[in-house]
């Protein structure tokens, strides 16, 4: 069946940002795929065999330290991919890449969209750009996890996970949560109640409710907003509004 996909009704923004000539060579590649959480696009250091552009749902890029749980090192959604890094000619990269909150994704073959890359100059630059993003994102993180609070933490997490998913609900357990933030289950939880207690969220057995928005960009401060910020500027509209 042939996909229903035009520039006008694509849910990523990655890809929107990209000319429409260049857009349709893309989409002659494409393939709708159903994504359940936990799902597996990509593991370390092996050859990655297809790049997704999400439409929906929340992917995670994490590293895994010898003998220890993984460590989240980016995520994304409709406002990215899943591989930039082909766009360098590099096959394979030191992380995982799974499903956190499912959804579907447009999905091809790295090795076309390597060869588009190295055709079409807006393909190349839209991947760099992306792996740009990503890297201050990274940054971000890092400087989230070395300088603030648990509860800070989760509130900048909580705000990257609605701009992305376009709603106030989202689907997670402590046990993910806590590989996200790179801290024990404990302290999830206990970050969840300090959050809930403030009424800026409501929490349940595997989802949390986002109740008060303006709120968790307070507590989030200085670790939310700057990438986000870079990325509207040269790649999109990141936020969707619940």
């Amino acid at each position: 069946m042939m996909l229903d996909l035009t520039f006008e009704n694509c849910q990523n923004t990655l890809l929107r940002s990209l000319p429409e000539e260049d857009f349709r060579m893309i989409a002659e590649h494409l393939e709708r795929v159903e994504f359940a959480q936990r799902d597996v696009l990509f593991r370390p250091n092996e050859p990655v065999e297809y790049i997704v552009f999400p439409e929906s749902g929340i992917f995670s890029l994490v590293i895994h330290p010898s003998d220890e749980r993984g460590i989240e090192a980016g995520l994304f959604g409709r406002d990215g991919m899943s591989d930039g890094w082909i766009g360098a000619g590099i096959d394979s990269v030191p992380l995982e890449c799974f499903v956190q909150v499912a959804g579907t994704g447009l999905r091809m073959k790295s090795s076309d969209l390597g060869r588009l890359a190295e055709e079409r100059p807006a393909v190349c630059r839209m991947m760099f750009r992306w792996v740009h993003m990503l890297g201050l994102q990274t940054a971000q993180t890092v400087l989230a996890n070395g300088s603030y609070n648990v509860e800070e933490r989760l509130a900048r997490w909580l705000l990257m996970c609605q701009d992305r998913l376009g709603r106030n609900d989202i689907h997670l357990t402590h046990d993910f949560l806590s590989v996200m933030l790179a801290v024990r289950r404990s302290s999830v939880t206990l970050a969840i109640h300090l959050l809930e207690g403030s009424r800026l969220i409501s929490a349940k057995r595997g989802n949390i409710t986002i109740l008060d928005r303006e709120a968790l960009i307070g507590i989030a401060h200085g670790c939310y907003g700057p990438a986000e910020a870079e990325y509207e500027r040269y790649i999109g509209l990141l936020r969707h509004d619940a």
